[in-house]
């Protein structure tokens, strides 16, 4: 399995276990102006969730949590704008930035990733 195919399968693991939570998935792999988001979903809180999603399938779960730095989440906070922009009926929705991290045994959850971060 290649780079692509293992990311492809982390985001369809990821896509089943939201809509398994009630999340209402309204795009994958959004691109704009060169950003891209891999999942925005809509919570059962109408919290518009843009979600990243890292696959691990050989090393350690710490190994892709530590590969989302502050340079992607300001690339990802520009592709949350131009989100908002193109999908007016969203602008005043609560949004969160979450992450997704896909082991092959397990998946887990990570909301509001940019709530410490120190710009």
């Amino acid at each position: 399995m290649n780079t692509c195919e293992i990311g492809r399968a982390g985001e369809n693991k990821a896509v089943l276990w939201l809509e398994d939570k009630g999340y209402k998935i309204l795009l994958r792999n959004f691109r704009k102006r060169g950003f891209e988001i891999d999942i925005v979903a809509l919570d059962k809180n109408r919290i518009l969730r843009f979600i990243e999603v890292k696959t691990v399938h050989n090393g350690c779960l710490s190994d892709a949590a530590f590969s989302i730095e502050k340079r992607n989440i300001i690339n990802y906070l520009k592709g949350v704008d131009a989100f908002l922009s193109a999908n007016k009926e969203y602008s005043n929705s609560k949004v969160s930035m979450d992450a997704i991290i896909v082991t092959s045994k397990d998946l887990h959850y990570y909301e509001n990733i940019t709530s410490d971060l120190v710009f």
